[in-house]
């Protein structure tokens, strides 16, 4: 299961948009599920991350994991109009990558052309450096949470108030 696609599903039905066909490629996801990083003392991969649903609420570390096998990647700070109201972003702050002229959103799991009519929906505060230390980067309160109330974990992950 990739909670990003259900994630996708409503805020497309609950906007009237089309984010499904944006989605990234079978490609360009196993690309970047191949990601290795330590976490404490445990190796993972992002494919780990992105498959339990972790990658949603954590847009700043995933954006900063799958930056780093792009080439000229800017993160970017800023307001997602179609995010306002979900647990995670409750004022639509977000943070993406910028690449090759696209937009590469790791919650929603998708790569948009800066040309399409949706980039209305991304605003843009700043541009952020991608270079964190390792002890900035950690998925272990999310993993504790989802293994120890994981009907909680994916209510409040799913949580939009509109």
């Amino acid at each position: 299961m990739i909670p990003s696609k259900f994630l996708r599903l409503i805020i497309s039905k609950s906007h009237k948009l089309k984010l499904g066909n944006l989605a990234w490629s079978k490609e360009f996801e196993e690309k970047i599920f191949k990601i290795k990083f330590i976490d404490g003392h445990k190796e993972l991969t992002l494919k780990t991350i992105f498959k339990d649903g972790y990658n949603i609420g954590n847009c700043l570390l995933t954006s900063f994991y799958v930056s780093s096998i792009l080439e000229n990647p800017l993160i970017c700070t800023g307001k997602v109009e179609i995010l306002k109201g979900t647990k995670n972003s409750p004022s639509g702050d977000h943070v993406w990558i910028e690449s090759d002229n696209n937009i590469i959103d790791t919650t929603l799991m998708i790569i948009m052309p800066k040309t399409h009519p949706y980039v209305k929906y991304y605003k843009k505060d700043s541009d952020i450096s991608p270079h964190f230390s390792p002890e900035d980067i950690n998925y272990q309160n999310d993993i504790y949470q989802r293994k120890n109330n994981f009907n909680e974990y994916y209510i409040n992950l799913y949580k939009i108030n509109f």
